[in-house]
């Protein structure tokens, strides 16, 4: 009995942990003339991997990449244009312009 007790506290540590460190990375993409844009937006880890699958903006060029890890990423907007952000834990907004 004593073994199930620990073992449901041990799996609720972890489970609590992965949610407070969880990421949500948002926010809208437009045009050199800050009109929005629908384009494809790519996430990728330091290594260049995908991270999950792309996602194309709405009508109104907003995005959203949902429970990610918080860390270092490369967001491509569309065919070429890439930026280095940082995702901490929580919320992140990150509007980008398009050359």
């Amino acid at each position: 009995m004593k073994k199930i007790g620990i073992t449901i506290l041990v799996v609720l540590g972890v489970l609590m942990t992965s949610i407070a460190y969880a990421a949500n990375l948002y926010g809208i993409v437009s045009d050199k003339n800050g009109k929005p844009v629908e384009v494809k937006v790519t996430l990728k880890d330091d290594k260049g991997a995908a991270v999950g699958q792309p996602v194309t903006t709405d009508k109104k060029g907003a995005y959203a990449f949902k429970d990610i890890k918080p860390g270092s990423y490369v967001v491509v907007v569309g065919a070429k244009d890439e930026w280095k952000i940082f995702v901490g834990p929580g919320e992140t907004r990150r509007d980008f312009s398009l050359k």
